[in-house]
């Protein structure tokens, strides 16, 4: 499946890409060892960017205009004038913060409003990463799933009773039974071999494929969840490193793809581009977080 080149900008590790706006053309990611969130308009080119005081684990956009960053030290809520809210600590929250340096990895926004996201330390060790869910409405953060090691890519069925999860370091695709925010027993559902690189980040499209980016595999592939999970379609990326993808554009149907250096040398010219394929299908609007420091 061909590809082309979004955006030139090299990000040591790109992650969390991002379509909002009327018609799903701005599109923003994270560079999270860069401490920085980059945007791109899918039509007219026009690009901007934004630091921020330390690592970002992920960039989700959200109702009043503004961003919630996964900071280390956060989350926070960015406005739109760049004021920050934070919304509570990590290292408050996470007892692994105590003897493990650890940073907030991949989020996402549920059906039902709530945020999900997850840990990972900085050493990937086993069972360092933690996965909860986030309640805007009451403030509430619990616990979904405890002893890790690479909390990634998720999304959920389109309705609502599946969610789908990769945990890095388990080589695998998992997909739990869900209740309002629940999650109830789990099955794997995809593995991936060692040698094809680690599942990363993930989106699901409208036809019920599963898009998982692959961390030293330089690809991304998709996965019939109607079909058994048969592997059904390959964007095979001249940078090794891939890190996750979303889609985007007025039809959905153009998926941005995220990729990363690692601060590695002597990778191939793209590696920490962002890159766009039009995969034939069309995919699910991201979903904004409900909340926002302006409100």
């Amino acid at each position: 499946m061909k590809f082309e080149i979004f955006d030139e900008r090299v990000s040591v590790l790109g992650e969390s890409p991002f379509a909002f706006g009327s018609d799903n053309s701005e599109i923003s990611w994270a560079d999270i060892l860069g401490s920085r969130v980059l945007t791109r308009n899918l039509v007219t080119g026009q690009t901007s960017e934004f630091s921020t005081e330390e690592n970002v684990g992920f960039a989700i956009r959200t109702a009043s205009g503004g961003f919630i960053l996964g900071t280390n030290s956060g989350p926070v809520l960015r406005d739109a004038n760049g004021d920050i809210q934070q919304l509570f600590s990590l290292q408050e929250v996470d007892p692994l913060a105590k003897s493990h340096r650890i940073r907030w990895n991949d989020a996402k926004v549920s059906p039902n409003g709530n945020l999900f996201l997850g840990t990972m330390a900085y050493s990937m060790l086993p069972k360092t990463s933690t996965f909860f869910r986030y309640s805007p409405e009451n403030e509430n953060l619990d616990v979904l799933l405890p002893d890790l090691q690479i909390s990634n890519g998720m999304d959920w069925s389109d309705d609502g009773g599946t969610f789908y999860f990769i945990d890095s370091g388990t080589q695998s695709v998992r997909a739990y039974s869900t209740l309002n925010d629940e999650l109830g027993l789990s099955r794997k559902v995809i593995e991936v071999a060692a040698e094809d690189g680690a599942p990363d980040g993930m989106c699901m499209d409208a036809e019920g494929g599963l898009w998982v980016a692959l961390w030293k595999g330089g690809e991304v592939r998709r996965y019939d969840t109607l079909n058994n999970f048969e592997l059904s379609a390959r964007i095979t990326l001249p940078a090794p490193y891939i890190t996750s993808c979303a889609f985007a554009g007025k039809d959905l149907d153009t998926l941005i793809i995220t990729s990363a250096t690692d601060g590695e040398t002597g990778l191939p010219p793209e590696s920490g581009m962002t890159f766009l394929a039009k995969p034939g299908v069309k995919g699910r609007p991201s979903r904004l977080y409900p909340g926002g420091s302006n409100e």
